[in-house]
């Protein structure tokens, strides 16, 4: 098995990647992030090569841009010299205080975990958002599970070994186990495909406030 840290920083080798957005956050623009500030706190994490912080930058936003791979942080600090960054282990915790980020972007960033793992860095997620706070996330869908080629099944339901490393996959019924409608009020879940670096992806996309 490979490190998340390893694996990510040789797949951010390439030298023709650069931010490209599929207009995801359209849909959330007007309701949620046009009435933020600049001193609104935004956490994109796992941002790779800045693909939403971009987007949110020329929105006149100031997000935090977070990786685990400093090969990716390097190359989004290319296009937006800018930016402040961390880079960052996620399961070593997040570090911001308690109930202070406003708006929290996951975008198919944490789906390669365990099962206790993941439901800790679902608890930080929960824990350093505000009252009012929004996390937006994408995750990988079961239906996204043929179109990776040779996996291997582990003992946990849906956590498949792909190219080295943990790779978690969603049902309707999965997300709602980890993000406990008891904790989590749902504004928004759907399911679709789209293009991602050149490849068809089919998953999920959530919308949740904390309780």
């Amino acid at each position: 098995m490979k490190s998340l840290e390893q694996y990510w920083n040789e797949s951010y080798q390439r030298l023709d990647l650069k931010p490209t957005f599929d207009n995801w956050l359209d849909k959330y623009w007007q309701r949620y992030l046009s009435t933020m500030s600049k001193a609104d706190l935004i956490v994109d994490l796992g941002c790779g090569v800045g693909n939403n912080s971009q987007y949110l930058v020329e929105q006149g936003l100031s997000p935090i841009a977070c990786d685990i791979s400093e090969v990716a942080i390097q190359t989004l600090k290319s296009f937006l010299p800018d930016i402040q960054t961390h880079c960052l282990d996620m399961t070593e915790g997040l570090p911001f205080q308690k109930e202070s980020v406003q708006v929290l972007i996951a975008d198919l960033s944490i789906h390669y975990f365990d099962e206790s793992t993941t439901h800790e860095i679902i608890r930080d997620l929960h824990k350093v958002l505000k009252p009012d706070g929004l996390l937006l996330c994408r995750l990988n869908s079961t239906n996204e599970i043929g179109n990776k080629g040779n996996v291997m099944q582990t003992t946990e339901r849906n956590l498949l070994v792909s190219e080295g490393i943990y790779r978690r996959f969603f049902d309707r019924e999965e997300i709602e186990r980890f993000f406990d409608k008891e904790k989590w009020t749902y504004l928004h879940i759907e399911e679709y495909e789209m293009d991602r670096y050149t490849n068809k992806k089919i998953l999920w996309e959530i919308a949740l406030k904390p309780r």
